[in-house]
């Protein structure tokens, strides 16, 4: 059955991000899909050409929603340190909305070949981009690091969040109760404005530094 409000195209990618994070996507069937959307199987192939094509519109329509967040959170937020607090929240909020999604995002999408194709790549790289320059604006402001490459920060910044959220994916013993989703982006923050060292153990490390040059 249709659901209301919704197209043809939209209930059958719905249904693929249900059906891949259950079976995963290399043990799956187009016939799956269309079984699980209600449409016909043959109708199926009146919007996509395969199951790669699939699975690539999954990843093209959502992480340009990441990045159209991303180019929002540049324009309305004023400082930094607040956009990316912004980003990050999107990130686990979408997490806890549909967790199918991000187990598909993460998991089943990078195995595919046909991921790696330069115009796929070029989407993948412009949200990394888009952190670049929140970093670089946060360095011309004086209040990220300047001795770190806005490249690597970012690299950093993006693997504290896929990390955690990939334990929230398929990590059986980890605690989510414990780590409720908005104490993780919360903890993330944490960490990223004060740094892995509590400021009495740099104090300390920049005294034995300066003792044994003096």
């Amino acid at each position: 059955m249709i659901k209301e409000g919704l197209s043809k195209r939209d209930i059958i990618l719905n249904s693929a991000i249900k059906v891949i994070a259950d079976k995963g996507f290399f043990s799956c069937r187009t016939l799956d899909i269309s079984g699980d959307a209600g449409v016909a199987y043959g109708s199926l192939y009146q919007y996509f050409k395969s199951k790669e094509d699939i699975l690539l519109s999954i990843f093209r329509e959502r992480w340009g929603f990441l990045i159209k967040k991303v180019e929002k959170v540049n324009k309305t937020i004023p400082g930094p340190v607040d956009k990316l607090k912004a980003i990050f929240d999107y990130i686990f909020v979408s997490y806890e909305l549909n967790p199918e999604l991000m187990k598909v995002m993460i998991i089943d999408i990078p195995r595919v070949r046909q991921f790696y194709t330069k115009e796929d790549r070029k989407l993948y790289k412009s949200f990394f981009m888009g952190i670049e320059d929140i970093y670089k604006e946060g360095q011309d402001k004086g209040v990220f690091r300047t001795d770190v490459s806005p490249t690597i920060a970012t690299f950093v910044i993006y693997g504290a969040v896929d990390a955690t959220i990939r334990q929230y994916v398929y990590n059986p013993d980890f605690d989510n109760k414990k780590f409720p989703v908005a104490e993780a982006s919360k903890q993330i923050m944490i960490y990223l404005n004060n740094g892995i060292l509590a400021q009495k153990d740099i104090n300390q490390k920049e005294l034995k530094s300066t003792e044994a040059g003096g």
